[in-house]
């Protein structure tokens, strides 16, 4: 197949999967996914290998592989298989779709990521200001003078992702299938863990604590008449920063619903903006998600599990200062499971009438704080 074509049948399988995809999860999900399956194939092109480190041939393996699970046919290679007709997917595959993830979610890039063994997992919790120690003298016993590093639990939980695809489309092994299939599966788990790390405990269903749920985090009311998500003033994000050690500090951030920032970025002070945003290139990124402003000299990053501008309200928590990399944990209790229906109903659609696949991705994962300290939640005043 020359260059042309191949590039025409790329387009047509990716218009065919996202059409699907915008009935199910909406149409700027589905924008989002093609975004992160166009960066994979330019990578790929630029460089000869994209973030997901796999090459064509284990792609198409990949996707082989599922299209063998129906009617009791399983792929020789496949780790492990249940009752249901699905299996584990190969190591490299698994680790190839977290890598996907860091590029799109912020818990799975900054948090630190704790392999499970089992469904709970037992990690360190330091809750003290400061370990310092003491001087003694050449013949003295020293005493515990810290007691504050306790224990914060990993409990895994089932995570589901289901979608639609066009049989015509799962017939012939690609990687430009396997490359939808492995976005989407990095996307919707990269989401849900931001969600939990950031506003878990506030919504019915979560199963974890976040940032915004948990009680053991500081936050910071904003002064008398800052009732709105807008009202962030440069001494109000001042005492945000003083309030975090100075350890933490270096990796720390602002956190935002991108409407907030909107608002926040619009403020002036006479002729000039109060948060500038010429020191952007300072905080530049690899990969993933790149911060769109700065705060005092500290990168903001937005993200849609945070309260919008249109949520604003008194007393309502809706944003974070802190460093995910000590504040967040997570859990990963992979590798994924991939099952496949050709009767399910998904989106109030009947796949069997549609010439549609069902697929379904499952994934044990567990999100947790481990130091609260570092991070304050912003919340507005009362009145």
């Amino acid at each position: 197949m020359n260059e042309e074509l191949k590039g025409e049948f790329k387009t047509m399988v990716d218009e065919a999967i996202k059409s699907n995809l915008e009935e199910i999860v909406g149409k700027e999900v589905a924008e989002k996914v093609q975004e992160t399956v166009s960066r994979v194939r330019l990578q790929s092109a630029i460089e000869g290998r994209d973030i997901t480190g796999l090459d064509a041939e284990t792609k198409t393996n990949f996707l082989s592989d599922i299209r063998a699970i129906a009617h009791g046919q399983k792929a020789a290679y496949l780790e492990s298989s249940d009752q249901t007709g699905g299996y584990l997917v190969p190591t490299e595959v698994h680790a190839g779709i977290l890598r996907i993830a860091e590029t799109v979610g912020l818990v799975s890039r900054d948090a630190r990521r704790w392999a499970m063994g089992s469904d709970a997992l037992e990690i360190p919790r330091f809750t003290g200001a400061a370990m310092q120690g003491e001087y003694v003298g050449e013949d003295d016993e020293g005493d515990e003078t810290q007691s504050d590093l306790g224990v914060a639990r990993l409990h895994a939980k089932t995570w589901m992702l289901i979608f639609r695809i066009g049989n015509t489309l799962l017939a012939d092994a690609n990687v430009s299938v396997a490359d939808w299939l492995m976005a989407m599966a990095a996307e919707g788990m990269a989401y849900r863990l931001d969600r939990e790390g950031f506003m878990g405990g506030t919504y019915a269903g979560s199963p974890f604590v976040g940032l915004l749920g948990s009680g053991d985090v500081t936050t910071q009311t904003l002064a008398s008449g800052a009732t709105g998500f807008e009202d962030v003033s440069v001494e109000e994000a001042s005492t945000a920063i003083g309030s975090l050690p100075t350890a933490a500090l270096g990796d720390a951030a602002f956190y935002f619903h991108p409407t907030v920032w909107a608002k926040l970025r619009s403020q002036k002070s006479g002729d000039n903006y109060v948060y500038g945003q010429s020191n952007l290139a300072t905080f530049r990124r690899e990969s993933g998600i790149q911060a769109v402003g700065e705060v005092l000299g500290y990168p903001v990053f937005t993200t849609p599990v945070l309260p919008a501008y249109s949520a604003s309200a008194i007393s309502t928590k809706f944003g974070v200062f802190g460093n995910l990399k000590l504040a967040l944990a997570w859990g990963d209790r992979g590798p994924m499971e991939v099952a496949k229906s050709d009767s399910a109903t998904v989106g109030g659609k009947s796949v069997f009438r549609a010439n549609q696949t069902a697929m379904r991705f499952t994934h044990r994962h567990a999100v947790t704080l481990q130091l609260p300290a570092a991070a304050v939640v912003l919340k507005t005043a009362a009145s």
